[in-house]
């Protein structure tokens, strides 16, 4: 299938919305903010999918990096620099491998991305768009921008969308309720318990 016909076939599910009203600018707006929303919820669709499909992987990572770090903390509440050195540098590596699996999981979100501006440059490609001290610019210029806004806000409404709270708490789940250890936890410990001399 070629790129030509993908675009054919994504049109119809797209150009309806540039043409809810009569005003060009106002359709642009609700165009755009409907293609930057349909590729939003199928990336964070596709990046749920891949969590759960690695689920075991995700896990044993984030149990790790809160086990290593915990035993660090713990070590400092001892005073045993050997040992927390030890424990720190394993959980310093445990946060890397934490973080790196989760940039990778964030961009299989964004495969969906180059196919909306695609789709705007076959759809848009020939219209000048004018930005005010910029010039002429192309989609993409305006669909990244809305693209990151729309993020954000979809970000916000997550936890009020029953779908993605489910996806949520069957994260926590699979991860497990363990927290992880603050410093401020050692000061706790020490405290003495009220009514005890």
């Amino acid at each position: 299938m070629t790129g030509q016909m993908v675009y054919e076939f994504l049109d119809p599910w797209m150009i309806w919305a540039f043409r809810l009203t009569d005003n060009p600018y106002v359709g642009f707006a609700i165009g755009i903010f409907w293609i930057c929303l349909t590729a939003t919820i199928i990336g964070e669709l596709c990046m749920a999918g891949v969590y759960f499909l690695n689920a075991k992987h995700f896990a044993k990572i984030n149990r790790d990096m809160v086990s290593h770090h915990n035993l660090s903390v713990q070590a400092i509440g001892v005073k045993d620099k050997a040992a927390w050195k030890a424990c720190n540098s394993i959980a310093n590596e445990a946060f890397g491998k934490n973080f790196f699996s989760h940039i990778a999981l964030f961009a299989s979100s964004l495969w969906v991305v180059p196919f909306g501006i695609g789709w705007l440059f076959y759809r848009f490609g020939q219209v000048d768009f004018s930005v005010p001290f910029i010039g002429a610019v192309g989609p993409a210029f305006i669909f990244i921008p809305a693209y990151i806004l729309t993020r954000y806000l979809f970000e916000k409404a997550k936890p009020w969308l029953p779908l993605f709270r489910f996806i949520k708490r069957k994260i926590r789940e699979n991860e497990g309720e363990d927290n992880m250890l603050l410093f401020s936890d050692l000061v706790k410990q020490d405290e003495p318990v009220p009514g005890n001399s």
